[in-house]
């Protein structure tokens, strides 16, 4: 599942379509209401020209910096942390045969794809309770630092139903990395 979610949130290729159909198969298995959720976006790229399938992604991720698909960036913003960050994944990422390409390492896509290489439950759980929910929180609108209200719901922003398919996809993707099990720290293993 993590792969798929990972080709979902690289630009749009021609197997798209396939990759949502697939990808929604397996979220209906662990979430119904991420699956509602998928279903609005597979619906998307089945029923609309592939081209405006790739200019509603680059208007989402690309234009709009609140949904820019970097973990980093939204976890320590342009800082020596996130530089620190990057290095930590691409180390991480060889062992795992993770090739970044000329893609920084902390997109979404590739720690999507990094996630679903992990054979150990705790760096699992610590990578998706750590980082991806966090980056996900602030790209879906519901972090607090990000200016919303108490009840965490997103305010409305303009041109928000243009970016309303992979929004959808991106809140089914955080329902489903909810269920991860979080790591259990050495404290509880001890008592």
């Amino acid at each position: 599942m993590f792969r798929l979610f990972a080709e979902l949130l690289e630009y749009p290729g021609p197997g798209v379509r396939e990759a949502a159909q697939e990808c929604e198969a397996l979220v209906a298995q662990e979430d119904s209401e991420a699956a509602a959720l998928f279903a609005r976006f597979r619906a998307f790229v089945e029923n609309t020209p592939r081209h405006r399938v790739e200019e509603v992604y680059s208007a989402t991720f690309d234009l709009d910096a609140s949904c820019h698909p970097y973990v980093g960036y939204h976890l320590f913003g342009e800082t020596y942390k996130r530089s620190v960050f990057l290095l930590e994944l691409k180390q991480r990422y060889e062992p795992a045969g993770l090739d970044v390409g000329r893609e920084l390492p902390d997109h979404l896509a590739l720690v999507l794809r990094f996630a679903g290489a992990q054979t150990d439950p705790a760096a699992l759980g610590e990578l998706v309770h750590k980082a991806l929910l966090p980056a996900l929180d602030r790209m879906t609108g519901r972090a607090r630092s990000a200016g919303y209200d108490e009840d965490e719901s997103p305010r409305p922003e303009p041109g928000a139903a243009a970016h309303a398919p992979y929004r959808a996809l991106l809140d089914a993707l955080r329902l489903v990395l909810q269920r991860v099990p979080v790591a259990p720290s050495p404290a509880v293993i001890e008592s």
